[in-house]
């Protein structure tokens, strides 16, 4: 009897007193388990304080509530076991500068994300960890990443979808799983319903400085968005073949870069020969202008010019695509590979403006095919 009582009081002490690690890595025995969280600072918030599979954690769990701490303290527990944790305590700023370090800006499309991770992304959420970005307040639900959600869903759809694209880009530097929630787009933006005519074009750009003709000249006579004008190199010109070869990217689910090569015309020809002549020694770019300026040269030069409608920068793209899809022929396939897109689709939803001549022209394919089709009062009169 003496030894199963004497057995059970060193089992109690062996309870009392468990095995633990210390923050060196020594083992202690009969000693009582330190606290795996400790109280820090004015406001009394729960930090960790422990080891785990050799790694120190003594992050702020960011609450004052003892069991909302130890649910994120056995989250970050977690992050450790799947090799995620230095990736959870990254900021914000370390993940732009990851994400834009692996960019070829010879391809204008990742000027576009560089522009959007400068302006957009990096004032907003500044050095902030990922975790502060990502995490729930337990009270309001809200977080930083859902108000800012919500300030851009009010932004144009085509805007808005951009900046979630890199934004989510961007956050899985830190959390490699991570997904942005649906979208609630709210302004659908401005869709253009004309193209310019001929003569609408000739007289904006006769309002336009010398320096930004040419790219005007450009953009509607290749299709090139503005990015792609101002960033074309000599490089890019085969003056042999005569095509101008760039490299187009739309979208950052599809990053496989797709070259586009588009026929030099008589007008552009001009442009790049004018532009040869005065070449600087050992400069790749065709022209030395910021997108920046010839945006404002363009808004200078529409308010004086006759025209009574809203003509966007990005109109003169719209103009090279409207008007090749308006002449009799033209294979919509082919005007789509030139602009750079992978479907007809996209292209007549975008630039499928067509004029009243055309318009007639089709209808009047009626006249020849149905001349034996008439009233009964047409055939006895």
């Amino acid at each position: 009897m003496s030894c199963v009582y004497g057995a059970a009081l060193v089992s109690r002490s062996m309870l009392k007193s468990p095995r633990w690690s210390s923050r060196d890595g020594s083992k202690n025995f009969g000693e009582a388990m330190p606290k795996l969280m400790e109280r820090r600072g004015k406001r009394g918030n729960w930090y960790a304080n422990c080891r785990h599979m050799g790694i120190k954690l003594s992050d702020c769990l960011e609450t004052t509530d003892a069991l909302i701490a130890e649910r994120r303290l056995a989250e970050l527990k977690i992050l450790v076991e799947r090799g995620e944790y230095k990736l959870w305590k990254k900021t914000f700023e370390q993940c732009c500068d990851e994400y834009v370090s692996g960019f070829d800006f010879n391809k204008p499309n990742h000027g576009r994300y560089e522009s959007i991770v400068r302006v957009h992304l990096k004032p907003h959420f500044g050095k902030s960890r990922i975790v502060e970005i990502i995490q729930h307040d337990p009270k309001s639900g809200e977080s930083p990443l859902g108000d800012y959600l919500a300030r851009i869903n009010r932004m144009p759809k085509e805007s808005a979808k951009k900046i979630r694209l890199v934004l989510q880009a961007v956050i899985r530097k830190g959390d490699k799983q991570f997904k942005l929630p649906p979208p609630e787009y709210m302004n659908p933006g401005f869709r253009q319903t004309r193209f310019m005519t001929q003569d609408e074009l000739q007289e904006v750009i006769s309002y336009m400085e010398d320096q930004h003709q040419p790219v005007a000249l450009v953009m509607a006579f290749t299709g090139l968005d503005l990015s792609d004008a101002v960033n074309l190199k000599w490089r890019n010109v085969d003056f042999r073949n005569q095509v101008i070869r760039v490299y187009r990217n739309k979208t950052l689910q599809n990053p496989e870069s797709r070259e586009i090569s588009i026929p030099i015309t008589d007008r552009v020809m001009d442009v790049l020969r004018l532009r040869n002549r005065v070449r600087r020694l050992h400069d790749d770019k065709i022209f030395n202008i910021t997108g920046y300026a010839f945006q404002k040269a363009w808004k200078r030069a529409l308010r004086k010019s006759s025209v009574d409608w809203h003509i966007r920068v990005k109109d003169l793209r719209h103009f090279f695509g409207s008007y090749l899809l308006n002449q009799e022929g033209v294979d919509p396939l082919l005007v789509a590979n030139l602009m750079g897109h992978s479907s007809v689709d996209m292209l007549l939803k975008r630039y499928g403006h067509f004029t009243d001549e055309t318009k007639r022209r089709v209808m009047s394919l009626f006249d020849k095919c149905t001349q034996n089709v008439r009233m009964n009062a047409d055939t006895k009169q």
